[in-house]
């Protein structure tokens, strides 16, 4: 059998404010016909299906969508909740999903460990594991691990992971850890022919068949490597990275105003934009960078400490300050009344 691995979607997951639906909805057409194409039989995605607790009612919807798609294009989807899941949200319609051959393991106390059998291999599902699943096993994490992915069996044993494997690249995860779930050593998987490895968005191998398929979308600006998913053939254990599209561009510019100005006349359509100025330049110069084909997430200048009258903000005080504020305000003096009272009340 075939079986694509992939991790860490973070569906729903937006830039500076600009949502990503369109982004999404290219990958998961994408995969679809990786699918039919390579002729997978398995679905494994690794955990952070979601990139929040509570979802969009438009990312949840995409979600199902793609797992209606692979109704009778797939033998079974296996999926394990993620550090950025809830347990809740994934286990819900867990019943209804069997229908569709889809297994969801959601990280719940009662629901973090599945084991699914085929002919010549078994697949061992481990959620993303909290401290109060550890705890039932073993006071000491790495050991609580090494007894929860303890499984014998005569057939080629694979297994899901969603925490950080010790030696791997980080890029920009959000860190969210219970207790020290981190840097756990690969000597926990002993016994298992491949580990599906989710939370690190980078792909990569930690070891022979120790994978991490790393995120299929660029999450942040310093992701700036090729996404991938991975195909495993459970005949011969051997497994490929393939290439995923990149949906949208990236650019980080950095420079004097002028150049800032002259780069972003090249950029392509729809990309995603941070910009670092070195100079100081006024809001009115700013917003000629700012092109509506472009999706501006953020723009850095240098601090400059004065105000309008070049007063250095270390010698201003709070009075200073509200006077700036309502300077052309006609109730300015009621407003520093009351501002009196309330510093005569603190000093009393």
């Amino acid at each position: 059998m075939k079986i694509l691995h992939t991790s860490d979607l973070h569906i729903g997951h937006s830039i500076g404010g600009f949502d990503r639906y369109d982004e999404f909805k290219m990958f998961f057409e994408w995969l679809l016909e990786v699918i039919k194409k390579e002729k997978m039989d398995i679905l494994i995605i690794s955990g952070d299906i979601f990139d929040v607790y509570f979802p969009s009612n438009e990312a949840v919807a995409l979600y199902y969508d793609f797992l209606v798609k692979l109704r009778g294009v797939l033998k079974k989807v296996i999926i394990i909740g993620g550090n950025h899941d809830s347990p809740k949200y994934l286990k819900a319609p867990k019943e209804i999903l069997k229908f569709l051959d889809i297994v969801v393991v959601s990280g719940a106390n009662d629901d973090f460990k599945e084991v699914i059998e085929f002919d010549d291999f078994e697949i061992v599902a481990v959620s993303f594991l909290r401290e109060g699943i550890l705890k039932k096993f073993d006071s000491d994490i790495v050991e609580a691990i090494k007894k929860i992915y303890s499984h014998k069996s005569d057939k080629k044993l694979i297994t899901t992971a969603h925490f950080t494997v010790y030696g791997s690249e980080v890029s920009s995860e959000r860190d969210i850890y219970i207790g020290k779930i981190e840097n756990v050593p690969s000597s926990v998987f002993e016994g298992y022919d491949y580990v599906a490895l989710g939370h690190i968005h980078k792909p990569q191998e930690i070891k022979k068949g120790v994978i991490y398929s790393g995120s299929p979308l660029q999450l942040s600006f310093n992701e700036n490597y090729q996404k991938k998913v991975v195909v495993l053939d459970t005949d011969t254990m051997e497994y490929k990275f393939v290439d995923v599209p990149k949906f949208r561009e990236f650019y980080s510019l950095k420079g004097g105003f002028e150049y800032i100005k002259e780069e972003i006349g090249k950029i392509k359509k729809d990309s995603f934009v941070e910009i670092e100025l070195d100079e100081v330049v006024s809001s009115v110069e700013l917003e000629k960078l700012r092109k509506n084909d472009l999706k501006i997430v953020k723009i850095k200048m240098p601090f400059k400490e004065i105000l309008r009258d070049e007063v250095e903000i270390k010698s201003i005080t709070p009075v200073d300050f509200i006077k700036e504020i309502f300077k052309d305000d006609e109730d300015l003096d009621e407003i520093l009344k009351i501002v009196d009272e309330i510093r005569g009340e603190d000093e009393n």
